[in-house]
Order: C-alpha cells, then structure tokens, then sequence
C-alpha cells in the first residue's frame, strides 16, 4: 500500500516522495487509518518501523483540515496569513530522539505553515524558549525542559489537542509517570492521545488503560528483533572483550560499529583501550554534554570515527542510516534494552549484524535475552579466545576480582536509568615507540 491511498493532503504526499518513502510500513498501515479518525491509540512496534511517520502524517493532515475550515479565503492565503497555535505535543524520554523526531516532522511538513520545535534538557534554554514563544505548532519535549518552561515562562498547553507520548515503555523506565499525567491534565479536555511504546508491558498496558478512551489496539511485533538482523554470540573472556573488540575491527577492517557497554565508567575505560590501539572512537552517555553527543554522532556518521562506544541512552532515538554493526561488548542490565540496541542496525528494512561478547558471568542474561526474542542465538568461539586458553602475559599478572552475575532487577535498573539522566542532564547545563603500555602492538588494527 502507498500513501497516495489515503486521503493526504498534497503538499504532505510531496513531502513524502522527497523522503523517498514508497510502500508504507506495518505500523503506517495500522495507525494511519485510525489516527486520521482523530481516535486514542496505543500501538506497539518495534524501533526503525516507521513510528514517526505513522503518528506525524495524520497530525499534520488534520492541521491542515483545521486550517482550511476556519478560514474562508483560498488556501495559499490561509498559509499566508496563518499564525501558529500550539496544538500538537510530543514526549520523548531522550534529548536526542527529540530531536529526531522534530528533524522529521519538520521535513514532512516543508511545505506548509507549521513551526515545530524541540526542547530538552542539556542545552540552552533561552534559544528554545523564543523559538516556542514566537509560535510553534507542533512541540517535542522531554518532560523536565517541558515543565520548566511551563513554571519559568507560562507555557500554556489548554490548546493543545493531539497529546502523543513516544517510547512509552522508556518514559516510564525514567520513572516519567507522574509527569504523562500531569501533562494530561494540562492539555484541552478533548483531545486525541496517541502512545507508542517498543515493547508490551503490564506497566505500558496499564498507563494506557487508565490514560486512554476507547483506544484501538495495535501490536505489529510480529518477532522481538528484525528478521533482516544477523544475531550471533562471541564467546570470551571477560577480561579479553576490549582486545577481542579491537582485534576485529583491524582485522575485518570495520569502519562504523557501535559498541554498547552498561556502564560510564566502562564506556570512558573501553574509550581509553581503543585510543591505545589506535581505533579512532569516541563516548556518548549521560555525563557528556548534549554538543559533545552531537560532535560525536556527527563524526561517527561521516564516517571520521570507527567506533562509538554508547551506554543505553544511546539505544533509542538514534537513527544512523544503513549502520552496518552493532556490538554488545556488555550485555544490557535489563533483558529487554537488548532489543533497543540491536534495533539501531537493520533499520527501513535494510539488513544489519548483531555480535554479543558473553563471558561465563553473562549466560543468565544471555538466557533471559533469548527467552525474549524467541530464539536460540549461535555462539562462536574464534581461535585463542577458547575457554581456558593461556591469557596474554599482561592479564596473568593482573588480580582480578570476582565478578558477580547481574540480575534484572527492575527497581535498581530503574533507579540506574534515573540516575544517568539526572546527572547527565545536570552535568551538561552546567557546562551551558612499536607497543603500547599493555604490550599491544600499535600497528595491529592497520
């Protein structure tokens, strides 16, 4: 199915073809009907399906629909002469898929009168603040930027009459709760509520029950990772996962893979073990500044950066086109941010690779991620990582301390998310020759 084969306005379509969309996606199909009937939805799908489109395109339609009926002149001079009214309000839990998500709204609607804005924390507020003051239509927010605008400045949402909440199951990990039913409470009494949310759980379920009316139902996961993703299992020591790490990329001659960790500490560590390799790579989590993120995103789609290293702030809201690898060097705290993270690959139906380092510390995990996508992942031991081969000489004279198995936990995992992106946040608006030391040879990754 195209989209010509619904009842969009021109200028929209236009917008679409420029994108190059052609077929619409699973989740376009289900929730473009029902949105454009102005009903609440709550839809699960999994990440790089098209979620953006599917709620932005009906929106914008129903702006202009809205536009076109109160004026009375032609439609070129309602564009004209149209002054915005903020009307639309999207929550993202992350800074960087807010600004996804407005990147997109606002190419979709390049050709109409609508101003979209984001605003997150992490940044200069004034900039955002005139930006919403001069007028926006549609506004995508993180709830802490969102509320202080509101208490600062008088942000006033009694117009706003399509509420959608993105990543739902994220918000609420972040303990956002409260702040989706307030938002709720502060917005027109009729409105349109749309919840879109990457995994189905009794929490998610829950919020929409008691957030929604009438709401149609949609779940499009037909399998909890994309059928397109090449998934696999390195087996490794815990100690050999950065030198394994490194001795891939140089000998595969890998030039864009991103490496998720489960920790900052882990992230500023690895970062330090590919510098000494001579891996160009940079960081990306919650205690760097938002320029810093987006130096480090830009770089590594320009392809001037072999390797990001990236904790789970990373593993939605970043849409890297045609990324090749992703790399699990640690497994994630929580079974289901697995599925988040290998989403950044094989993303717009193209194809994409997975590799997992597991160590003997990590099998719990490993079984929980399988139970969870539904199958039963191939492991591979490449040749001098076997179980009980010699270690290097530079780990037999190193004491390592046992490492316990890490369970899942839900409220320390919770309370860890909210931790990283308090201080994340707070951190960055206040800043508003032939071998290596470890005996690795400088000249391997060439």
């Amino acid at each position: 199915m195209n989209f010509d084969a619904f009842d969009l306005h021109p200028h929209i379509l236009d917008a679409v073809s420029k994108r190059g969309y052609k077929a619409l996606t699973e989740v376009q199909c289900h929730v473009l009907p029902v949105a454009m009937l102005g009903q609440d939805i709550m839809a699960c799908a999994q990440t790089g399906t098209g979620k953006t489109a599917a709620f932005a395109l009906p929106l914008l339609n129903t702006l202009v629909g809205q536009a076109l009926q109160q004026s009375k002149v032609a439609e070129e001079d309602t564009f004209n002469q149209y002054r915005s009214e903020l009307k639309v309000l999207v929550l993202t839990p992350t800074r960087e898929l807010a600004i996804q998500v407005a990147d997109n709204i606002q190419a979709y609607a390049q050709c109409l009168p609508f101003k979209t804005a984001a605003v997150y924390g992490g940044a200069n507020m004034n900039p955002q603040r005139k930006a919403v003051q001069a007028g926006v239509d549609i506004l995508v927010a993180t709830p802490g930027r969102l509320f202080d605008l509101i208490g600062q400045f008088g942000l006033d949402l009694g117009c706003v009459t399509h509420l959608v909440v993105d990543e739902a199951d994220r918000m609420l990990d972040m303990g956002f709760v409260r702040d989706i039913e307030r938002v709720k409470r502060l917005v027109a009494v009729e409105h349109q509520t749309l919840f879109f949310s990457a995994t189905y759980s009794e929490e998610v379920k829950a919020l929409a029950q008691k957030m929604l009316v009438a709401p149609e139902w949609i779940d499009v996961t037909t399998a909890a990772t994309a059928s397109k993703i090449a998934q696999e299992v390195y087996l490794v020591d815990k100690r050999r996962k950065a030198e394994l790490l490194s001795e891939l990329v140089g000998r595969n001659n890998w030039q864009q893979v991103l490496v998720f960790v489960s920790s900052k500490e882990s992230a500023e560590h690895l970062h330090s073990e590919l510098k000494l390799d001579g891996v160009k790579s940079a960081v990306f989590h919650g205690d760097k500044t938002q320029g810093s993120r987006n130096r480090a995103l830009e770089e590594f789609k320009n392809g001037k950066l072999r390797v990001m290293v990236a904790t789970d702030v990373a593993a939605r809201g970043l849409d890297i086109e045609a990324l090749p690898l992703v790399i699990n060097l640690e497994l994630p705290f929580a079974a289901e941010d697995y599925v988040h993270r290998v989403g950044r690959t094989g993303r717009a139906g193209l194809e994409g690779r997975a590799i997992s380092f597991v160590s003997p510390q990590d099998k719990t995990m490993l079984s929980e991620i399988e139970t969870i996508i539904e199958m039963t992942l191939p492991c591979i031991t490449l040749p001098g990582y076997e179980q009980g081969a010699p270690l290097p000489a530079r780990y037999r004279d190193v004491t390592t301390k046992p490492v316990k198995e890490r369970s899942h936990n839900k409220r320390k995992y919770q309370e860890k998310r909210r931790s990283e992106s308090k201080s994340g946040q707070a951190n960055a608006t206040k800043s508003s020759g032939d071998k290596n030391r470890y005996g690795r040879s400088k000249n391997r990754t060439k």
